[in-house]
């Protein structure tokens, strides 16, 4: 379990709180403090009715087991993926990677990261917000940071949460320069698939037992992100997700409120989606992502046909279209019978 604790406007305590047990979750739910708020991310337990819950909504997340051995983690891989990690690999000493994991930032990594960030969300600017480099160092010593750079340039990163009595480490936030000219764009591609590699490797070495890739999307616009997770394997689990407060009834006018604004208004809707995975089998739940991919392919087809496209936006299309197809392909292969 990892407790971040924070205060909202400088005043009102705040935690935030990631795979807590069913006890602590029990106890926040009922007995919180009155001037206090938390956020509780990525439980297990279904709590249906406690005092304390302002909001309860259901998500799915994709997991890699990282008990397994190596070779299996890589075969379970997409042939998409695998060839863009040999493409990295012949990148040789063109790239790098560089870490930060807390204490003195010696390097400015975060700051990098915050820039690398902002600047891949406004390429996203319906479906995520810019940061800080105070937010982001307030998830340290809970988190990780790693940074791949091309030819000394920050090319993709990843900010992960790592629970270590817990074994468990989930991608936070991750950037790239994905909305770059057409040849940087390709790259942050390559570089961005092996630096989830390169992360799967490290985190297993060092005896965490579980890759969180940090919740798939729910709305339609989150396809083409499902797209990418869903190319390294894994298992879908659901999990549960609270907004809990020791004075429940002024939270909830302060939510009501909040949801006009258009930021909160894409949350609720994100949320509000989620609860069609509540009583849905896993291996449904599955299928209709994958639906979802299948069609997101044929769209892509569409737009990568057309003569007058960008291309820039031809480049990105087709390189999402041959990870589509080949997720599709897979999926054909493991539902035929043997």
């Amino acid at each position: 379990m990892i407790v971040i604790r924070k205060k909202l406007n400088g005043i009102i305590p705040y935690r935030l709180i990631y795979w807590p047990t069913e006890a602590v979750l029990k106890e926040l739910t009922e007995t919180l403090p009155l001037p206090h708020y938390a956020r509780v991310e990525s439980a297990t337990a279904d709590v249906q009715r406690a005092p304390c819950i302002v909001g309860h909504h259901l998500s799915i997340t994709l997991l890699i087991n990282l008990q397994r051995p190596l070779g299996d983690i890589y075969k379970d891989f997409i042939d998409n993926a695998r060839i863009r990690i040999h493409k990295a690999e012949k990148l040789g000493s063109r790239l790098d990677f560089r870490g930060y994991s807390g204490g003195a930032d010696e390097e400015g990594l975060v700051p990098q990261f915050v820039a690398l960030y902002n600047n891949f969300v406004r390429g996203k600017p319906t479906q995520t917000s810019p940061v800080t480099a105070e937010r982001e160092y307030s998830f340290f010593p809970f988190a990780d940071l790693n940074i791949a750079y091309l030819d000394g340039q920050p090319i993709c990163g990843h900010l992960n949460l790592v629970d270590r009595e817990g074994g468990i480490v989930r991608l936070q936030d991750g950037a790239n320069k994905r909305f770059d000219d057409p040849a940087t764009a390709r790259l942050a591609g390559i570089v961005n698939v092996y630096l989830h590699w390169h992360e799967l490797q490290k985190y297993r070495e060092h005896g965490l037992a579980t890759y969180d890739f940090g919740s798939l999307g729910q709305v339609q616009d989150s396809v083409g992100v499902n797209r990418f997770k869903m190319q390294f394997g894994g298992t879908i689990i659901r999990e549960h997700n609270y907004l809990l407060a020791g004075m429940p009834r002024t939270w909830r006018t302060v939510v009501t409120l909040m949801s006009l604004l258009g930021r909160w208004q894409r949350r609720l809707e994100m949320e509000k989606a989620g609860e069609r995975w509540r009583e849905m089998p896993l291996e449904e739940i599955r299928r209709t992502i994958e639906t979802s991919i299948a069609n997101f392919q044929r769209n892509l087809q569409v737009r990568s046909s057309r003569t007058n496209v960008d291309p820039s936006e031809r480049a990105t299309a087709n390189t999402e279209r041959s990870t589509a197809l080949a997720i599709d392909d897979r999926q054909s292969k493991a539902s035929q019978p043997a």
